[in-house]
């Protein structure tokens, strides 16, 4: 009996050290790379492109851009009058509860409303993730464009808080030279900067050899 007990304090010994290795590391690892958020959140990124991705955000109720949302609408409808040339790809679908537009189709539709002409609105309204954002929003852009990603001007828009992990993003989903276009973030940013941190355990997530494709 005795020596079962020993057995379990030692099980649960190590298990708490490896817990407490794994939270350091994930600690020592935010701070590591909460400079780089910051940094390219303070730029203000406006480079030009043939095609924008527009990321989406989140959905309030039924079609309801969330202030985060709708800060990327005014900025991409600023910079899409600014560059006619510029084809849009809103990107984001409609998977939460309550939901009744996608993503895409809210951004589309303000677009629109500001003067933006449909026929240079390419909708991506599949995608769930940042992820999928770019690798649906890219094969969009591939069958327009009539050649390869690598050869079409390309840049994203979206919250300058984002800007970091989705630059990163677009590298694996190999948009290797994408541009980037800010977009202010409604509200306090530190949260948005703390938040960034905890789910960049994403970027590692996606590399581990059972994720790669």
């Amino acid at each position: 009996m005795k020596e079962s007990e020993d057995m379990i304090k030692t099980i649960l010994g190590t298990a708490c050290k490896v817990v407490g290795g794994v939270a350091g590391a994930v600690v020592l690892s935010a701070a590591a790379y909460m400079p780089f958020v910051i940094s390219d959140a303070t730029k203000k990124y406006r480079d030009k492109c043939e095609y924008l991705l527009i990321l989406g955000g989140n959905v309030i109720g039924a079609d309801t851009p969330s202030p985060q949302l709708f800060e990327r609408m005014k900025a991409a409808a600023v910079y899409l009058k600014e560059n006619p040339e510029t084809v849009a790809v809103p990107c984001g679908g409609c998977f939460r509860d309550g939901q009744k537009k996608s993503e895409a189709a809210i951004i589309s539709d303000y677009l629109i409303e500001q003067g933006i002409e449909a026929e240079r609105i390419i909708l991506e309204d599949k995608s769930t993730t940042t992820y999928e954002n770019f690798e649906f929003g890219t094969k969009i852009i591939e069958n327009h464009a009539k050649k390869p990603i690598d050869e079409v001007k390309v840049a994203f828009l979206s919250s300058d808080y984002h800007l970091h992990r989705a630059s990163i993003i677009a590298k694996r989903c190999g948009v290797k030279n994408c541009g980037r276009v800010s977009s202010p973030t409604p509200g306090e940013a530190m949260p948005r900067y703390l938040r960034e941190c905890v789910v960049a355990v994403e970027l590692l997530y996606h590399d581990l050899p059972w994720k790669k494709k």
